[in-house]
């Protein structure tokens, strides 16, 4: 059984806490469904024997050994979780074991360099204070902004207590391509508590670049469509559906001028 495969198969796993049986045979049946993968090498992996697996599968049992669970598990490169769907961890953290299994080496490097440095942050934090990470994005020669792992602390206790805990990350502007709303020295204070509202200002990411647009409702064909339009030159960017990512809205701005 190939990782890869593997792999893309563990982003079809469901999760039941009050049926973790039903979830159990739903997820096993997806990588059993998959034309390369079969039930015998399923059971050659795992050292759980043909018979039994056919049983859990297909027959009437109501519980299922923990060493079974372990063994399947390691055998299909996923954890004992997300196999039974027991919800034991939460759908957040679920949803980035998937996405980081599913991700090349060097960009799992940035994902730990980063977690790294939100864990120095917070463990050298002063009681009482908010501290979020900046990123400085790249500027390229046509106004086009890429992500980089350029990251500064900031302290943004001085926020309202409304505001302060929306905040999740901040973008520090270097250039002068999205004046005159935003200028090289404002640091763009980005939250995800809600989605951005009408013509709100939110930071999207596509084929690798961010971008600072306007977030749009029009009407087309007697539907609601969300619509991005860049605020530089005020031109249709994206269907909220072809966006990678939408990363937040931006809540209000600090402008720090050296």
């Amino acid at each position: 059984m190939k990782q890869e495969n593997l792999n893309k198969l563990s982003q079809n796993l469901t999760a039941d806490r009050d049926d973790y049986m039903k979830s159990f045979r739903h997820n096993l049946d997806v990588y059993i469904a998959e034309k390369d993968i079969t039930l015998r090498e399923i059971s050659e992996e795992s050292g759980i024997p043909f018979s039994t697996l056919n049983t859990l599968l297909y027959g009437n049992a109501k519980d299922c050994k923990l060493s079974t669970v372990i063994a399947l598990a390691r055998a299909l490169h996923i954890s004992m979780d997300e196999l039974v769907g027991a919800e034991t961890i939460s759908n957040l953290s679920r949803e980035s074991l998937v996405i980081c299994r599913n991700l090349p080496e060097n960009a799992l490097y940035l994902v730990r360099w980063f977690i790294r440095h939100q864990q120095r942050i917070y463990n050298n934090m002063p009681h009482g204070k908010k501290i979020i990470s900046v990123m400085k994005p790249l500027c390229l020669a046509n106004g086009n902004l890429k992500p980089t792992n350029d990251f500064t602390p900031l302290d943004i206790s001085h926020l309202s207590k409304n505001l302060r805990p929306k905040i999740f990350i901040g973008f520090q502007l270097p250039c002068e391509h999205y004046m005159p709303h935003y200028s090289p020295y404002d640091i763009l204070l980005v939250a995800n508590d809600r989605n951005a509202t009408n013509a709100e200002h939110t930071l999207i990411i596509m084929d690798g670049n961010l971008f600072i647009a306007q977030r749009v409702e029009e009407t087309e064909n007697g539907e609601k469509v969300i619509k991005y339009y860049s605020i530089r030159d005020k031109k249709f960017r994206a269907y909220e559906k072809d966006v990678d990512e939408v990363i937040g809205y931006i809540a209000c701005v600090e402008n720090r001028q050296e």
